[in-house]
């Protein structure tokens, strides 16, 4: 499939999506804004399933195309930078928190389960 046909014009405008959707929860873990956060993850498993089916309709391994590629590249480093400033985020929220003798909030445990569940932030579906 050429990489100007309408299916993978689709599969690269939902991978800038996502890359987007990275750079926002990028700002969101800086700003320590869980609400944020938790929005732009269940935005991202949204358009992740859409980008795994754009990739099953290409019919072609996306990395076998260099600007695809490189995309590619680019959204699995984002996104394991991004679980990286999460796992400090919740480390530092964790030990500010038991000092208090407060117990982890479900918001703090559905957050930290939807990031390190992954097996480090890596998107192996993407990767070919």
């Amino acid at each position: 499939m050429p990489k100007n046909s309408p299916e993978f014009v689709f599969f690269l405008e939902a991978l800038e999506t996502f890359e987007n959707l990275l750079h926002a929860e990028t700002q969101a873990i800086a700003a320590k804004h869980l609400d944020t956060i938790e929005e732009i993850i269940e935005r991202k498993d949204e358009n992740l399933r859409a980008l795994l089916d754009a990739k099953e309709r290409i019919g072609v391994n996306p990395r076998s195309v260099s600007e695809a590629d490189a995309l590619v590249d680019q959204v699995l480093d984002l996104q394991e930078k991004n679980v990286e400033s999460f796992r400090k985020l919740f480390e530092k929220q964790f030990k500010l928190n038991q000092g208090k003798g407060n117990a982890e909030k479900p918001i703090d445990r559905k957050l930290r389960k939807a990031y390190l569940a992954t097996g480090g932030g890596r998107l192996p579906e993407l990767e070919g």
